[in-house]
């Protein structure tokens, strides 16, 4: 068992040093690049003159493309590696998440409680991992229009119920289920010696329940 959680740290340390990797990519290679082609564009369209309107409408919306396309680098760079997950905490970095994907096609709420002392930054990190992998499969399956999380810290652990109102899915299921993602939350659940447990009713929404214990 000591073996296997030693397998289990080193694969997730890898994930993680890899996240950082591409986000840093992302932010600094990509990111630079749409400022600098912005940077042109606006410059270019200051020099000439268009005297259509097709073409003054062709170079906003090509303009406002561009700054769409860095706001979205912006984005997946802090999903990926969020820069204020180890100077805030878990509890202000999940706020700032669900902030930008609340909106009118999915009502998002958010209630931690408990979280005035930090966490080791480990579990942190990997606490966070596991909710943002749980919204991002509520996104992309459920069809829900709200999702509500509650974050709990007691003398015990943590307690984290992050639930839907989506179209559900058979729990007997879960099993068979080949998603990468749901690998991965169960994988870094277990590695943290916590539980997981998910509560569904088809065409009622989704309740995922997970503890993980903290010194």
């Amino acid at each position: 068992i000591e073996q296997q959680h030693i397998i289990t740290k080193a694969v997730l340390d890898a994930e993680e040093n890899e996240r950082k990797r591409i986000a840093s990519d992302l932010h600094d290679g990509v990111g630079q690049l749409f400022s600098a082609v912005k940077l042109n564009m606006n410059g270019l369209f200051d020099r000439i003159t268009l005297d259509r309107e097709e073409d003054r409408f062709l170079a906003e919306n090509t303009l406002a493309l561009v700054d769409e396309s860095c706001k979205e680098v912006r984005i997946i760079s802090h999903r990926m590696m969020p820069n204020m997950l180890l100077r805030s905490g878990i509890a202000s970095d999940l706020k700032s998440f669900i902030e930008k994907i609340d909106g009118d096609s999915l009502k998002v709420t958010l209630e931690a409680t408990g979280f005035k002392d930090r966490l080791e930054s480990n579990v942190e990190t990997m606490l966070y991992r596991i909710i943002q992998e749980t919204v991002s499969n509520v996104i992309k399956h459920a069809g829900a229009t709200r999702l509500d999380i509650i974050l709990t810290r007691d003398k015990d652990g943590i307690n984290a119920t992050v639930a839907d109102n989506g179209k559900g899915f058979d729990t007997t299921q879960i099993g068979s289920f080949t998603g990468i993602g749901l690998k991965n939350i169960i994988t870094r659940i277990e590695y943290l010696k916590g539980v997981v447990d998910y509560e569904s009713v088809l065409g009622k929404g989704t309740t995922v329940n997970i503890w993980v214990p903290v010194a």
